[in-house]
């Protein structure tokens, strides 16, 4: 999570963007121009597969950073979509103003800082898919971000946890707490 410092100087900088629940705030093929953090509401980012099917690739809430980042730095298009859940408002700093801040010093660290935690969320998320059982992923996404389940509906979670919905309602219909006894 940025600190509180961070995200003060990103809000100051930034300009609200606002989306209605099912708005895009990035379509796949299409240039990501703006690095924003949710200030409410959801979203969520997918890849659709070569039959059309829905892959969530992450889930966004309250103070997520939130970018098409290859995209976003390179000005290539994107290859996902990032789509609102819920109705929501974004915290966003456009290309044009990130190039200009990205020359001094205090900015240039700050936007290392975003950069990262998106490092670190992906890493995170890259190593349980190899190394983690869905219920061991599925513990360890619902610890480190505790209302989650809250907020997305349990399709999305379980595709974004790689799995199919009824093996996630299995996992969640077991005592996950059995290991707290």
């Amino acid at each position: 999570m940025l600190s509180a410092e961070t995200l003060e100087k990103i809000i100051s900088i930034s300009h609200i963007v606002a989306l209605k629940r099912n708005d895009y705030f990035v379509k796949e093929n299409e240039i990501c121009n703006y690095v924003g953090i949710v200030k409410k509401g959801t979203l969520y980012s997918y890849f659709e597969d070569s039959e059309a099917n829905m892959l969530v690739n992450e889930l966004y809430n309250e103070q997520s950073i939130i970018t098409s980042y290859r995209s976003f730095l390179t000005g290539i298009p994107s290859p996902a979509f990032i789509k609102a859940y819920s109705d929501t408002e974004i915290y966003v700093i456009e290309k044009k103003t990130y190039n200009e801040l990205i020359q001094h010093q205090e900015w240039s660290l700050i936007f290392k800082e975003i950069a990262d935690e998106l490092f670190i969320n992906k890493c995170f998320k890259e190593t349980s898919l190899i190394k983690l059982k869905a219920r061991e992923r599925y513990l360890a996404l619902i610890h480190e971000r505790t209302r989650l389940e809250q907020y997305f509906p349990q399709h999305l979670i379980a595709s974004y946890l790689k799995i199919r919905p009824e093996t996630l309602s299995r996992i969640k219909s077991l005592d996950i707490h059995q290991d707290n006894k």
